[in-house]
């Protein structure tokens, strides 16, 4: 009897390709299944729910989106600054299929879990200067944004409440209460919540006082210690919220010393600080947290979007005497902080402290390129900025500085049919503003770069 033989057959593997790199362009967007699923929109969704670039996407992949009709798109959006990481994070993709096979929803107040209050520990350690202790989770940041007045009324049993002018905050009536923007934010919704006071935010390339940094010595902050301080608000403050560097309102960044200053008056005059951190936070401006580009430690920060990598999260993180204030039960809600969304967070916050030292090759690039073009293009007012976070205005001209809303559309327009997703911000939209994934490859972030200042040109013409 012949003897078997001892070698073992090679096995076969079989390799799948990997995706296509884009930008790649197989028909000019909306192509005939991304039309059908627009006019399957159109019949079933709300109208209130618009959609600015009409393509049906499939899948997203690092710094790519591929749609239904074979196109790919370089993502400079990042779904709103969401996916700082890239689009499906390897290790957040293996965290959240571990967390599913153990746990999916009980409801931290029906019983405790360790995904939440690991997260919760884990906000602590990566807190400004580790000074702030306690956290709530929940859906989204606008719910956050709600729950931190909650603590902050709890804190103070002040009525009045501050907010920026060009700040967003979120589409509840409390948050569209909190910006000035009309439309479409809170038109046709009033009445709004009473005893909100807006002020004026450091808007430098349009200063509302008519003075130019540093010779100003922060004005701005001085006229908001004045308002503070005058007979009708004065001891009538709860909380200020404000964005570090502003999202819809621009991007605008603060000057230095902004605030610290401002901090000081709100401490001074026994205001909560809330720090919106939704779309600034979790590296995208080279800080964890932006707010540490001033040195200043908040009252209450408010987290969300990045945090976990597009799970529903948003968090609540503050100093333990104001965050002990409401008293057991007032605060929670159903899916708050579930397992599969702490899990992602967990592992956001791993790849956070990993990837930070990749946000300041992001930013050169970035600051160069759009610095480039405001020198050589009359229609590029300003460039401001901070990390992968960065924004230029289009205007008619560098002298008038009157806003162009239609050169922006018509460049994020060019730019999506040419494989490029960009978003508007401003006043009036006239901002284009960048939010790569921070972790986009330096070629593929310049390839992005490409097609906009083609798009320049072209508008320009």
């Amino acid at each position: 009897m012949a003897k078997k033989s001892s070698k073992k057959k090679a096995r076969k593997v079989e390799r799948k390709p990997g995706l296509k790199k884009g930008p790649y362009i197989k028909v000019v967007p909306p192509g005939p299944k991304a039309k059908a699923a627009l006019e399957r929109k159109n019949k079933f969704v709300t109208t209130g729910m618009s959609t600015k670039l009409p393509t049906n996407l499939l899948k997203g992949e690092g710094p790519y989106l591929y749609d239904t009709d074979g196109n790919i798109f370089i993502d400079f959006s990042a779904g709103i600054g969401v996916h700082n990481f890239g689009h499906r994070p390897p290790s957040v993709v293996k965290a959240l299929k571990k967390q599913a096979d153990k746990l999916w929803h009980i409801c931290y107040m029906i019983s405790l879990y360790d995904p939440y209050t690991d997260l919760a520990e884990a906000m602590w350690e990566i807190s400004p200067k580790k000074q702030l202790t306690r956290s709530i989770f929940l859906n989204s940041g606008s719910e956050a944004n709600e729950n931190a007045l909650k603590i902050a009324r709890a804190y103070t049993k002040k009525p009045w409440i501050a907010s920026f002018k060009t700040s967003f905050h979120g589409r509840t009536i409390l948050d569209i209460s909190l910006t000035a923007k009309e439309k479409p934010y809170r038109d046709g919704f009033g009445p709004l919540l009473p005893n909100v006071l807006h002020l004026d935010y450091a808007y430098c390339y349009r200063c509302h006082l008519g003075m130019e940094y540093p010779s100003c010595n922060l004005a701005c902050v001085d006229k908001i210690k004045e308002t503070f301080e005058s007979p009708q608000y004065n001891g009538q403050i709860c909380a200020l919220f404000a964005e570090p560097v502003q999202g819809e309102g621009g991007f605008m960044v603060p000057p230095p010393g902004y605030f610290q200053k401002l901090y000081k008056i709100c401490k001074d005059n026994g205001i909560v600080f809330i720090d919106d951190e939704v779309q600034a936070g979790m590296d995208r401006t080279g800080k964890i947290w932006a707010i540490e580009h001033w040195d200043t430690v908040p009252d209450i920060l408010v987290s969300g979007k990045a945090i976990a990598a597009g799970m529903p999260l948003a968090g609540v993180t503050g100093r333990e005497e104001i965050m002990s204030s409401p008293y057991p039960g007032q605060l929670g809600g159903t899916y708050g902080g579930n397992p599969l969304a702490c899990a992602a967070a967990l592992e956001c916050i791993k790849l956070a402290k990993k990837n930070l030292p990749k946000v300041k090759d992001v930013e050169k690039v970035l600051k160069k390129r759009l610095n480039d073009w405001k020198q050589e293009f009359e229609v590029v007012g300003d460039v401001r900025g901070l990390g992968a976070m960065y924004a230029f205005e289009l205007v008619k001209d560098k002298s008038s500085k009157e806003p162009n809303p239609d050169l922006a559309s018509r460049i994020q327009k060019y730019c999506f049919e040419h494989g490029l997703f960009i978003l508007t911000a401003g006043t009036v939209n006239q901002v284009i503003r960048f939010l790569p994934p921070v972790t986009t490859p330096i070629p593929v972030l310049e390839k992005g770069l490409d097609i906009v200042e083609a798009a320049l040109r072209e508008v320009s013409k």
